[in-house]
């Protein structure tokens, strides 16, 4: 039988807000999308969505969620697919996009599992709507932790990035496209 798996706890973290609050105090409006950073010894992956609708919170909560990851250049994207609630989607990211004093890159070993961090904000007022803690695989895990420090390590140019996100899009006709020629997707646990 297996241990069960805790994570190390931070010393101190800043407060985040709950579900119902304002996911900032200093904007009540966001567009459409997706963020993915690396943060206080998590992956957090926030969706913005307009009116996010009662089974799409309960999913986001609930639903067995898929995450993979695919590279190219400069530019790598976490995908993520939540079942029942949205298809393969992508989120494109780099160490470099997170400004110095705020980056923070993985550090987990060989064997770890990362914590994934989901949360809903509703894209009309700001307010989360619903927040959830998955468990990455181990694989998973250690694909994150290289890329951000193969990417933190690189030069980066803004245009060159730029550049490589656009030339995804442009190969792979959409997110399911992606999934299938990504060099990781496992399913996330929780």
């Amino acid at each position: 039988m297996k241990d069960l798996h805790t994570f190390p706890r931070p010393d101190s973290l800043p407060p985040e807000p709950g579900v119902g609050e304002r996911w900032s105090a200093e904007y009540n409006r966001y567009d459409e999308g997706v963020r993915y950073v690396y943060r206080h010894g998590a992956h957090e992956l926030t969706l913005f969505w307009p009116a996010p609708t009662p089974a799409e919170m309960a999913g986001l909560r609930d639903a067995d969620v898929e995450v993979g990851l695919f590279s190219h250049g400069p530019a790598a994207f976490l995908l993520y697919k939540i079942k029942n609630v949205c298809e393969w989607s992508d989120a494109s990211f780099n160490a470099h996009l997170i400004p110095e004093s705020e980056r923070e890159l993985p550090n987990e070993a060989p064997g770890d599992r990362a914590r994934l961090k989901l949360t809903l904000v509703d894209t009309e007022d700001g307010i989360v709507r619903s927040r959830r803690i998955l468990s990455l695989d181990k694989v998973m895990t250690q694909a994150l932790k290289h890329a951000l420090r193969e990417q933190a390590a690189a030069p980066f140019n803004r245009l060159v990035y730029d550049a490589a996100v656009q030339e995804v899009h442009a190969r792979y006709q959409d997110s399911d496209a992606l999934a299938a020629v990504a060099e990781v997707v496992e399913a996330a646990l929780g």
